[in-house]
């Protein structure tokens, strides 16, 4: 198991919510859903996790 924890980049400024969630997902090997509006951010944020 890895223990990097996204905490967001230079690019991609994460919310503490979605930040928590994000490592949750990563810490529990399961999927996460993003959803949003068009242009939110939710392809940049799939890249910067990748």
């Amino acid at each position: 198991m890895s223990d990097q924890r996204f905490s967001g980049t230079d690019r991609y400024v994460a919310t503490e919510d979605l930040t928590t969630a994000v490592n949750a997902a990563v810490t529990l090997g399961r999927p996460i859903l993003i959803k949003g509006e068009p242009g939110t951010g939710k392809t940049q944020l799939a890249e910067e996790i990748a």
